[in-house]
């Protein structure tokens, strides 16, 4: 066959690239409709288009270099090398996402970067292949031989035409600006990841929209070994940990999953705060320091409301803690996290549960649209409106050039949050996130500067506390002047802490600071603030983040199934309370008795005698192997 040019010839092999990604799709919907079901007719279409953006960015990814040079080469020969080439890349990429599909009958949902932690079931693997999936390996070795000499064939044939001199330069621009865009797939912001694949609020629009290559390379990582004992050891141990009458668990299958009844309560309101970087260490009325008094209007909320002094962050990054208070998990070692992958199990969503209970749902970051992802991640819990700093006016009064790199002033957020919860039916659910408190430390004026101020340092980061605190003191006098401030219940945490507390220059205004247990970096503060609904009280219950979404569940007395790997704080008939954490390389626990840290191989750290680290040691293997593999299986959440 001719073709009229080299350009009409790739298109060729691009066009059926698509063509088998997309009946690879309907391979994965034919043989798994009951998985799609709740999909209508638009949603199904929808999920259809999205799969459409995900095989461009396959395709084009792994394409773009080949095209290109078949642009340019016109040795028959060479064109069939590089062709056969870059067949044999597409060959990989369609039996890796066809393999997916017959891999989506065990734990369904697409793999991820699980498939880089098979070398230990070789022999399994090679059994299957050779054995119940015989027809299957066989089918792919002919049909992967026939295409590659198909290719072969087709690239070594010469074209009618060869584009050359002034309209290879152009056609080459065309090119390269529309594998750009492909790739790209994303006008604003951060590129298409896994999270944006959804084209409606559903798991299953999810599924089909990607393509088991997409996710497996887009989630590659050596992930951790995570099988520290028996999964049925395991999952009963945790069961122990987590055991109330109040919440009883309800399913073998998905033996982590718990049933909260209805209970006859008011459906107050709740606004819940993430502050950047707000570690305890550092606030006044939370530090085991001299206060500095850089936040004397926290620790004025934190007096008038009920101040939980025992309470730690679930990860060391924003988007960890993000991810742990929409969903009550702490991220594996190895996982990505929620927006990168960690969304193709089934979770259970704080904004999902509300809205089964009749809440409005809002979310917002004083950060760029797409930074951590939190539009895409916003709309996976179930949040129905998000905003970024590009929809918040500026309010604040800025000096002049002191206008904010990135982002917006925290200021500019509370505004606009206390502009959109007047809008909002109640009972409603907001989530907002600062951003002013992040290095580096930009200010709206000079008058928030009171200690030397530097964009990155100790003396920076005290600043923007002073600021930050300023902001949140004006957002809580304006609110407490609207009629539904007496139906709500504030929520103010951090996203994790910080470990700055014994740098030179914070030697300067504590000299006396004595070095605190490093577990000090992960202790954040966390307020329940509601003055007409819950009298003053300092509460010294161990918590962590994947305690606030079942808190809030209990304290509004929804109904819901969920699965989270922590409990309400509210809920007396908790016997043992421990705090999950994942922190780089390593994972650990806290409990009541200490904490311990463990790299995989050892534990590295651990402030409790031999005995209680023992026992601490047995408790984190049980609940790190629950967690990961009933992820893995997709048994979290049914």
């Amino acid at each position: 066959m001719k073709f009229r040019n080299q350009l009409t010839q790739i298109l060729s092999l691009v066009l059926f690239s698509f063509v088998v990604l997309m009946a690879i799709r309907f391979s994965l919907y034919e043989f798994y409709k009951t998985d799609f079901s709740n999909l209508t007719t638009s949603e199904f279409f929808a999920s259809l288009l999205m799969g459409f953006r995900v095989d461009m960015i396959t395709i084009f990814t792994f394409s773009a270099l080949f095209i290109l040079l078949l642009l340019f080469v016109r040795s028959s020969r060479t064109r069939g090398v590089i062709g056969t080439v870059w067949a044999l890349i597409l060959t990989t990429i369609f039996i890796l996402s066809f393999s997916d599909v017959l891999y989506y009958d065990y734990i369904h949902r697409h793999m991820s970067n699980e498939l880089f932690n098979l070398g230990s079931d070789t022999d399994i693997i090679t059994g299957m292949a050779f054995g119940s999936m015989l027809p299957y390996t066989l089918g792919a070795i002919i049909l992967s031989v026939i295409f590659l000499y198909t290719v072969y064939k087709l690239f070594t044939h010469k074209t009618r035409n060869f584009i050359s001199g002034k309209e290879l330069f152009i056609t080459t621009f065309i090119v390269i600006l529309v594998l750009f865009l492909g790739i790209r797939n994303n006008f604003s912001g951060k590129g298409f990841g896994t999270s944006d694949a959804y084209a409606v609020d559903k798991v299953s629009s999810g599924n089909l929209a990607l393509n088991g290559f997409f996710t497996m390379y887009r989630t590659a990582k050596s992930p951790a070994k995570h099988h520290l004992m028996n999964l049925d050891k395991a999952v009963q141990i945790t069961k122990t940990e987590l055991a109330s009458p109040n919440a009883p668990f309800i399913d073998d299958i998905y033996p982590l999953e718990r049933k909260y009844k209805e209970k006859d309560v008011p459906k107050y309101n709740v606004v819940i705060v993430l502050l950047e970087s707000f570690g305890a260490e550092h606030l006044d009325g939370f530090t085991h320091y001299k206060e500095l008094g850089v936040t004397p209007y926290f620790k004025q909320l934190s007096q008038e409301g009920l101040k939980f002094d025992n309470f730690y962050s679930n990860g060391y990054r924003s988007i960890f803690g993000i991810t742990s208070i929409f969903t009550g998990i702490t991220i594996p070692a190895g996982f990505e996290y929620l927006g990168h992958g960690l969304e193709l199990s089934n979770l259970s969503y704080l904004g999902k549960v509300a809205k089964q209970n009749g809440y409005s749902t809002l979310a917002m970051q004083a950060s760029n649209d797409r930074s951590y992802r939190v539009d895409a991640v916003s709309a996976l819990a179930g949040f129905d409106n998000y905003y970024g700093a590009q929809e918040m006016p500026n309010v604040e009064t800025v000096d002049a050039g002191r206008a904010p790199l990135t982002g917006t002033y925290d200021y500019n957020m509370f505004d606009f949050y206390h502009k959109k919860l007047n809008s909002m039916k109640e009972p409603f659910l907001g989530f907002a996130f600062t951003d002013s408190t992040h290095s580096d430390f930009y200010l709206p004026s000079k008058k928030f500067e009171r200690y030397p101020h530097d964009l990155k340092n100790y003396n920076g980061s005290l600043n923007a506390y002073i600021y930050t605190d300023d902001s949140i003191r004006r957002f809580m006098e304006s609110v407490k002047k609207e009629p539904w401030f007496d139906r709500t219940i504030f929520i103010f945490t951090s996203d994790h802490g910080t470990g700055n507390a014994l740098n030179p220059i914070a030697r300067q205004y504590r000299p006396d600071d004595k070095p605190l247990p490093s577990i000090e970096h992960f202790r954040i503060p966390l307020i329940i603030y509601a003055p007409k609904i819950f009298k003053p009280e300092v509460i010294h219950t161990l918590g962590s983040h994947n305690d606030i979404f079942p808190t809030i569940v209990d304290m509004l007395g929804w109904k819901a199934d969920i699965t989270t790997m922590g409990s309400s704080l509210f809920d007396k008939s908790i016997k043992n309370r421990f705090a999950y954490f994942f922190a780089g390389d390593l994972i650990g626990l806290k409990t009541d008795d200490g904490y311990i840290k463990y790299n995989f191989k050892d534990v590295v750290e651990t402030s409790a005698d031999m005995n209680k680290t023992a026992q601490m040691k047995e408790i984190l293997f049980a609940i790190d192997t629950a967690e990961a593999t009933l992820l893995t299986k997709n048994r979290w959440k049914k």
